[in-house]
C-alpha cells in the first residue's frame, strides 16, 4: 500500500517540475515596413523569435491596409516559421501546422482578407531544440500569437504578442501554454493517487 502514496507524491512533483520549466513569455514578435528584397512585392517583414534568447526567423508579406488583405511572399532560409490567421481562444499547436483549415494564410498565390486589426499565430522551431533536425523541421517546438493593428500610414503595429518556447502550443490572447498529452496523464495519475491515499488516512 505504500506504493500508491509514493506514486502520488512522485507524480505531483514531476508535474510541478514540468510546470516550472514552462517557457511562455510576452513579446518575441516584431514587424517593420519596407522591402527587404527589392524586386519582390514586399512591404512588411514579420520576425518571430525561435528561442527565448532571441534567435529570430523572418517572413515577408504584402499588406494592403485599404483592402485589409495580407499576402505571403517569402521567408528566411533557416528553420523558418508558419503563420496562421487566428482569433482569441484558438490553440496554436502542431495540429494547426498539420491541418491549418480556416487558419491557413495560403501559399502566396492570393491575398487573404484579415482586416485592419487581426491576430496571427506562429509555429517555429530551432535546431538548438532537443531532437530538432533538418529532417524533422516541420515538427514545430515553439508557438505564439500577435495582435496587429493597421496605422494611419498603412503600416502594421503589434499591440500584444507572446511565445511558448519548447511547449506543445499556446492559447491565443493569453500566456497559457498547452500541456503535452503526457503531462495531462501524469496530472491524472497524481490526482488519482491522492484520491486513493486520502480515504486511507481517516
Amino acid at each position: 500500500m505504500k506504493t500508491l502514496p509514493r506514486l502520488a507524491i512522485a507524480s505531483s512533483m514531476l508535474v510541478a517540475q514540468l510546470a516550472a520549466h514552462a517557457t511562455v513569455s510576452a513579446g518575441h514578435w516584431s514587424a517593420s515596413a519596407g522591402n527587404a528584397f527589392p524586386g519582390l512585392d514586399i512591404n512588411l517583414s514579420i520576425r518571430i523569435d525561435q528561442t527565448i534568447d532571441g534567435d529570430f526567423t523572418g517572413t515577408f508579406w504584402n499588406y494592403n491596409a485599404q483592402a485589409g488583405t495580407l499576402r505571403y511572399v517569402t521567408t528566411n532560409i533557416d528553420e523558418g516559421s508558419t503563420l496562421f490567421l487566428v482569433k482569441p481562444g484558438d490553440v496554436v499547436s502542431q495540429a494547426m501546422v498539420d491541418a491549418p483549415g480556416v487558419n491557413d494564410l495560403g501559399n502566396g498565390e492570393a491575398a487573404v482578407v484579415v482586416g485592419r486589426e487581426f491576430y496571427l499565430g506562429a509555429a517555429t522551431s530551432s535546431l538548438s531544440d532537443p531532437g530538432v533536425t533538418w529532417g524533422n523541421i516541420e515538427q514545430r517546438t515553439s508557438f505564439g500569437w500577435a495582435l496587429f493593428q493597421a496605422q494611419a500610414d498603412g503600416s502594421l503595429k503589434i499591440l500584444d504578442s507572446a511565445m511558448a518556447f519548447r511547449e506543445a502550443g499556446i492559447v491565443v490572447g493569453t500566456l497559457q501554454a498547452v500541456p503535452e498529452p503526457g503531462t495531462w496523464a501524469l496530472m491524472g495519475l497524481g490526482l488519482l493517487g491522492l484520491a486513493v491515499v486520502k480515504p486511507r488516512r481517516r
